[in-house]
Protein backbone atom coordinates (compact mmCIF):
# COMPACT_ATOMS: atom_id res chain seq x y z
CA UNK A 1 0.00 0.00 0.00
CA UNK A 2 1.47 3.68 -0.85
CA UNK A 3 2.05 5.52 2.28
CA UNK A 4 0.36 8.52 1.64
CA UNK A 5 1.06 11.70 4.08
CA UNK A 6 -1.79 14.39 4.46
CA UNK A 7 -0.91 18.48 5.78
CA UNK A 8 -2.75 19.51 8.72
CA UNK A 9 -6.54 21.11 8.33
CA UNK A 10 -6.75 24.49 8.74
CA UNK A 11 -9.91 25.52 10.87
CA UNK A 12 -11.93 28.62 10.12
CA UNK A 13 -14.15 30.56 12.28
CA UNK A 14 -17.69 30.66 11.41
CA UNK A 15 -20.31 33.61 12.72
CA UNK A 16 -23.76 34.27 12.29
CA UNK A 17 -25.35 37.74 12.35
CA UNK A 18 -28.65 38.08 13.17
CA UNK A 19 -30.03 41.88 12.15
CA UNK A 20 -33.58 42.54 12.67
CA UNK A 21 -33.97 46.23 11.66
CA UNK A 22 -35.73 47.72 8.80
CA UNK A 23 -36.51 49.13 5.98
CA UNK A 24 -34.26 46.42 4.25
CA UNK A 25 -31.30 48.93 2.89
CA UNK A 26 -30.61 49.76 6.08
CA UNK A 27 -30.24 46.06 7.09
CA UNK A 28 -27.78 45.25 4.24
CA UNK A 29 -25.90 48.45 5.50
CA UNK A 30 -25.98 47.41 8.68
CA UNK A 31 -24.71 44.01 7.92
CA UNK A 32 -21.80 45.67 5.95
CA UNK A 33 -21.08 47.71 8.42
CA UNK A 34 -21.27 45.02 11.24
CA UNK A 35 -18.82 42.35 9.14
CA UNK A 36 -16.40 45.14 8.07
CA UNK A 37 -15.61 46.09 11.94
CA UNK A 38 -15.55 42.32 12.43
CA UNK A 39 -13.40 41.06 10.10
CA UNK A 40 -11.01 43.60 11.66
CA UNK A 41 -11.36 42.85 15.25
CA UNK A 42 -10.83 38.67 14.21
CA UNK A 43 -7.85 39.79 12.11
CA UNK A 44 -6.16 41.41 15.29
CA UNK A 45 -6.68 38.29 17.19
CA UNK A 46 -5.13 35.99 14.15
CA UNK A 47 -8.60 34.40 12.75
CA UNK A 48 -10.21 35.10 9.20
CA UNK A 49 -13.63 35.42 8.64
CA UNK A 50 -14.57 33.54 5.30
CA UNK A 51 -18.00 30.97 4.80
CA UNK A 52 -17.17 27.51 5.03
CA UNK A 53 -20.17 25.94 2.65
CA UNK A 54 -21.73 24.07 5.37
CA UNK A 55 -24.55 25.52 6.75
CA UNK A 56 -24.87 25.98 11.04
CA UNK A 57 -27.47 25.55 13.05
CA UNK A 58 -28.77 26.86 16.04
CA UNK A 59 -27.66 23.54 18.09
CA UNK A 60 -23.98 24.62 17.27
CA UNK A 61 -23.92 27.31 19.77
CA UNK A 62 -26.37 25.64 22.23
CA UNK A 63 -24.13 22.32 22.27
CA UNK A 64 -20.33 23.49 20.83
CA UNK A 65 -18.80 20.28 22.34
CA UNK A 66 -21.09 17.93 20.19
CA UNK A 67 -20.74 20.27 17.12
CA UNK A 68 -17.03 20.10 17.11
CA UNK A 69 -17.41 16.22 16.79
CA UNK A 70 -19.80 16.65 14.12
CA UNK A 71 -17.76 18.69 12.06
CA UNK A 72 -14.58 16.52 12.94
CA UNK A 73 -16.37 13.46 11.32
CA UNK A 74 -17.34 15.54 8.28
CA UNK A 75 -13.77 16.74 7.64
CA UNK A 76 -12.41 12.66 8.40
CA UNK A 77 -15.26 11.73 5.71
CA UNK A 78 -14.18 14.18 3.58
CA UNK A 79 -10.24 13.01 3.97
CA UNK A 80 -11.18 9.32 3.72
CA UNK A 81 -12.97 10.71 0.03
CA UNK A 82 -9.80 12.01 -1.18
CA UNK A 83 -7.48 9.21 -0.19
CA UNK A 84 -9.96 6.66 -1.95
CA UNK A 85 -9.72 8.24 -5.32
CA UNK A 86 -6.18 8.49 -4.48
CA UNK A 87 -6.08 4.97 -4.07
CA UNK A 88 -8.46 4.12 -7.08
CA UNK A 89 -6.12 6.35 -9.52
CA UNK A 90 -3.27 4.26 -7.89
CA UNK A 91 -4.98 1.36 -9.59
CA UNK A 92 -5.62 -0.12 -6.29
CA UNK A 93 -9.23 0.00 -6.86
CA UNK A 94 -12.21 -0.10 -4.06
CA UNK A 95 -15.26 0.34 -4.30
CA UNK A 96 -16.91 3.67 -2.72
CA UNK A 97 -19.49 4.01 -0.26
CA UNK A 98 -20.36 6.10 2.45
CA UNK A 99 -20.92 3.90 5.27
CA UNK A 100 -17.63 2.91 5.17
CA UNK A 101 -16.02 6.62 6.40
CA UNK A 102 -18.75 6.68 9.11
CA UNK A 103 -17.88 2.96 10.41
CA UNK A 104 -14.18 3.90 10.33
CA UNK A 105 -14.29 7.24 12.03
CA UNK A 106 -16.06 5.91 15.05
CA UNK A 107 -13.56 2.86 15.59
CA UNK A 108 -12.16 1.78 18.66
CA UNK A 109 -8.33 0.62 19.11
CA UNK A 110 -7.74 0.40 15.05
CA UNK A 111 -6.44 3.63 13.51
CA UNK A 112 -7.92 4.58 10.28
CA UNK A 113 -4.17 3.67 8.44
CA UNK A 114 -4.95 0.17 9.69
CA UNK A 115 -8.33 -0.36 8.83
CA UNK A 116 -7.66 1.07 4.94
CA UNK A 117 -5.15 -2.33 5.43
CA UNK A 118 -8.28 -4.16 6.22
CA UNK A 119 -10.13 -2.81 3.16
CA UNK A 120 -7.59 -2.96 0.54
CA UNK A 121 -6.75 -6.61 1.57
CA UNK A 122 -10.92 -7.33 1.66
CA UNK A 123 -10.51 -5.90 -2.06
CA UNK A 124 -7.72 -8.34 -2.70
CA UNK A 125 -9.64 -11.57 -1.77
CA UNK A 126 -12.88 -10.59 -3.52
CA UNK A 127 -12.21 -13.52 -6.16
CA UNK A 128 -10.42 -15.78 -3.27
CA UNK A 129 -12.11 -18.88 -2.49
CA UNK A 130 -13.38 -18.91 1.42
CA UNK A 131 -15.33 -17.18 3.76
CA UNK A 132 -14.33 -14.38 5.56
CA UNK A 133 -13.02 -14.34 9.53
CA UNK A 134 -12.71 -12.10 12.73
CA UNK A 135 -11.24 -13.64 15.41
CA UNK A 136 -11.88 -11.40 18.64
CA UNK A 137 -14.14 -9.01 17.61
CA UNK A 138 -14.90 -6.78 20.99
CA UNK A 139 -17.31 -3.96 20.69
CA UNK A 140 -17.86 -4.85 17.14
CA UNK A 141 -17.06 -2.16 15.28
CA UNK A 142 -14.36 -4.20 13.39
CA UNK A 143 -17.14 -6.55 12.39
CA UNK A 144 -19.09 -3.79 10.99
CA UNK A 145 -16.55 -2.94 8.92
CA UNK A 146 -15.84 -5.97 7.58
CA UNK A 147 -19.41 -6.69 6.90
CA UNK A 148 -19.70 -3.32 5.07
CA UNK A 149 -16.87 -4.40 2.32
CA UNK A 150 -18.28 -7.71 2.00
CA UNK A 151 -22.28 -6.73 1.83
CA UNK A 152 -22.57 -6.93 -2.22
CA UNK A 153 -20.94 -10.40 -2.58
CA UNK A 154 -22.41 -13.45 -1.10
CA UNK A 155 -19.20 -14.81 1.29
CA UNK A 156 -19.98 -15.19 4.77
CA UNK A 157 -18.91 -13.74 7.68
CA UNK A 158 -17.71 -15.65 10.56
CA UNK A 159 -17.10 -14.13 13.90
CA UNK A 160 -15.11 -15.47 17.27
CA UNK A 161 -14.61 -14.40 20.65
CA UNK A 162 -15.39 -15.60 24.39
CA UNK A 163 -17.16 -12.44 25.55
CA UNK A 164 -15.47 -13.26 28.52
CA UNK A 165 -12.34 -11.04 28.00
CA UNK A 166 -8.81 -12.57 27.73
CA UNK A 167 -7.82 -15.58 28.74
CA UNK A 168 -4.99 -16.26 31.21
CA UNK A 169 -1.51 -15.02 29.39
CA UNK A 170 0.90 -17.70 28.85
CA UNK A 171 4.94 -17.71 29.39
CA UNK A 172 5.48 -16.01 25.80
CA UNK A 173 3.33 -12.94 26.75
CA UNK A 174 5.06 -10.32 28.64
CA UNK A 175 3.64 -7.23 28.79
CA UNK A 176 5.05 -4.61 26.60
CA UNK A 177 2.39 -1.80 26.55
CA UNK A 178 0.86 -1.55 29.75
CA UNK A 179 -2.49 0.10 27.99
CA UNK A 180 -4.33 0.18 30.86
CA UNK A 181 -1.54 0.51 33.36
CA UNK A 182 -2.37 -2.26 35.65
CA UNK A 183 0.90 -3.47 36.13
CA UNK A 184 1.12 -6.99 35.17
CA UNK A 185 0.03 -9.48 32.36
CA UNK A 186 -2.03 -11.62 35.08
CA UNK A 187 -3.86 -8.56 35.88
CA UNK A 188 -5.67 -7.99 32.34
CA UNK A 189 -6.99 -11.64 32.78
CA UNK A 190 -11.21 -11.01 31.92
CA UNK A 191 -10.29 -7.49 30.77
CA UNK A 192 -11.80 -6.14 27.69
CA UNK A 193 -14.97 -8.11 27.43
CA UNK A 194 -17.95 -6.84 25.34
CA UNK A 195 -22.02 -8.11 25.99
CA UNK A 196 -22.40 -10.42 22.30
CA UNK A 197 -25.91 -8.68 21.85
CA UNK A 198 -23.23 -5.34 21.27
CA UNK A 199 -21.69 -7.14 18.27
CA UNK A 200 -24.93 -7.80 17.07
CA UNK A 201 -26.49 -4.25 17.03
CA UNK A 202 -23.43 -3.05 15.02
CA UNK A 203 -24.39 -4.93 12.10
CA UNK A 204 -27.79 -4.57 12.34
CA UNK A 205 -27.18 -0.83 12.06
CA UNK A 206 -25.84 -1.54 8.69
CA UNK A 207 -28.37 -3.75 7.70
CA UNK A 208 -26.07 -7.06 7.19
CA UNK A 209 -28.59 -9.77 6.98
CA UNK A 210 -28.62 -12.04 10.01
CA UNK A 211 -28.05 -14.96 7.71
CA UNK A 212 -25.07 -14.07 6.42
CA UNK A 213 -22.99 -14.08 9.31
CA UNK A 214 -22.19 -16.57 12.25
CA UNK A 215 -20.89 -15.76 16.18
CA UNK A 216 -18.76 -18.91 17.74
CA UNK A 217 -19.24 -18.05 20.89
CA UNK A 218 -16.11 -19.20 23.36
CA UNK A 219 -12.70 -19.65 23.94
CA UNK A 220 -10.90 -20.28 20.32
CA UNK A 221 -9.22 -23.85 21.96
CA UNK A 222 -12.73 -24.70 22.79
CA UNK A 223 -14.26 -23.96 19.44
CA UNK A 224 -12.10 -25.29 17.80
CA UNK A 225 -12.19 -28.59 18.69
CA UNK A 226 -15.65 -28.71 19.79
CA UNK A 227 -17.70 -26.14 17.10
CA UNK A 228 -19.06 -28.14 14.04
CA UNK A 229 -20.01 -24.80 12.22
CA UNK A 230 -16.21 -23.58 11.29
CA UNK A 231 -15.42 -22.25 7.81
CA UNK A 232 -13.76 -24.80 5.84
CA UNK A 233 -12.22 -22.17 3.43
CA UNK A 234 -10.95 -18.64 4.07
CA UNK A 235 -10.28 -16.05 2.12
CA UNK A 236 -9.12 -13.19 4.27
CA UNK A 237 -9.11 -13.28 8.33
CA UNK A 238 -8.66 -10.41 10.54
CA UNK A 239 -6.70 -12.10 14.42
CA UNK A 240 -6.95 -9.61 16.99
CA UNK A 241 -6.51 -12.05 20.38
CA UNK A 242 -4.03 -10.16 21.79
CA UNK A 243 -1.94 -12.93 23.38
CA UNK A 244 0.52 -16.12 21.84
CA UNK A 245 -1.79 -18.72 22.87
CA UNK A 246 -4.84 -18.52 20.94
CA UNK A 247 -3.43 -16.43 18.14
CA UNK A 248 -1.15 -19.28 17.36
CA UNK A 249 -3.84 -21.56 17.49
CA UNK A 250 -5.70 -19.54 15.16
CA UNK A 251 -2.48 -19.09 12.36
CA UNK A 252 -2.67 -23.08 12.44
CA UNK A 253 -6.45 -23.20 11.97
CA UNK A 254 -5.95 -20.65 9.01
CA UNK A 255 -3.08 -22.65 7.64
CA UNK A 256 -5.13 -25.76 6.93
CA UNK A 257 -8.19 -23.49 5.53
CA UNK A 258 -6.85 -20.66 3.38
CA UNK A 259 -5.19 -21.48 -0.50
CA UNK A 260 -2.88 -18.97 -2.58
CA UNK A 261 -4.16 -15.60 -2.24
CA UNK A 262 -5.92 -15.15 0.87
CA UNK A 263 -4.68 -12.75 3.74
CA UNK A 264 -4.48 -12.88 7.05
CA UNK A 265 -3.95 -9.51 9.33
CA UNK A 266 -2.72 -9.80 12.85
CA UNK A 267 -3.30 -7.24 15.16
CA UNK A 268 -1.15 -6.38 17.90
CA UNK A 269 1.77 -7.26 16.01
CA UNK A 270 4.71 -6.14 18.94
CA UNK A 271 1.99 -4.39 21.02
CA UNK A 272 1.00 -4.51 24.16
CA UNK A 273 1.87 -8.39 24.78
CA UNK A 274 5.29 -10.03 23.11
CA UNK A 275 3.14 -13.03 23.14
CA UNK A 276 1.51 -11.99 19.44
CA UNK A 277 4.98 -11.05 17.43
CA UNK A 278 6.49 -14.29 18.46
CA UNK A 279 3.55 -15.98 17.48
CA UNK A 280 3.39 -14.61 14.15
CA UNK A 281 6.93 -14.87 13.70
CA UNK A 282 7.43 -18.24 14.89
CA UNK A 283 4.68 -19.15 12.41
CA UNK A 284 6.38 -17.85 9.37
CA UNK A 285 9.29 -19.11 10.43
CA UNK A 286 7.70 -22.55 10.48
CA UNK A 287 5.81 -22.61 7.44
CA UNK A 288 8.31 -20.59 4.99
CA UNK A 289 11.11 -23.13 6.23
CA UNK A 290 10.66 -24.87 2.81
CA UNK A 291 9.57 -22.62 0.47
CA UNK A 292 8.11 -19.00 0.59
CA UNK A 293 4.40 -19.72 1.89
CA UNK A 294 3.75 -16.64 3.57
CA UNK A 295 4.96 -13.19 2.56
CA UNK A 296 4.92 -11.13 5.87
CA UNK A 297 4.56 -7.67 5.77
CA UNK A 298 4.87 -5.30 8.93
CA UNK A 299 3.65 -1.25 7.95
CA UNK A 300 5.90 1.74 9.83
CA UNK A 301 4.30 1.79 13.35
CA UNK A 302 2.71 5.29 12.77
CA UNK A 303 -0.05 3.37 10.72
CA UNK A 304 -0.23 0.80 13.53
CA UNK A 305 0.90 -2.32 14.83
CA UNK A 306 -0.40 -5.02 12.91
CA UNK A 307 1.43 -7.78 10.34
CA UNK A 308 0.04 -8.46 6.76
CA UNK A 309 0.18 -12.29 5.43
CA UNK A 310 -0.11 -12.95 2.50
CA UNK A 311 -0.39 -17.03 0.88
CA UNK A 312 2.07 -17.71 -1.90
CA UNK A 313 1.52 -20.82 -2.34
Amino acid sequence: MEETSYGTTSYSLLLWLIVDTSPRIEQRDHVRILKKAIKKTLATLGYELCPLGLRASISDFVNPTQAYEQRLIRNFVNLTQAYEQRLNESGDLIEINETRSTLIARMCGTPPSEAYYLVEALTRCTNVRGDVCEYGVAQGETSALIANEIRSGSKALHLFDSFEGLPKPSEEDRLKDDIFSLGSMEAYTGTMSCPEDMVRARLSAISFPPQRYVIHKGFIDHVLKHDSNLPEEVSFAYVDFDLFEPTKLTLDFLHRTTSTGAIIIVDDYDFFSTGVKTAVDGFVEEKNSGATVYECFVPNSRYGYFAVLTRKG
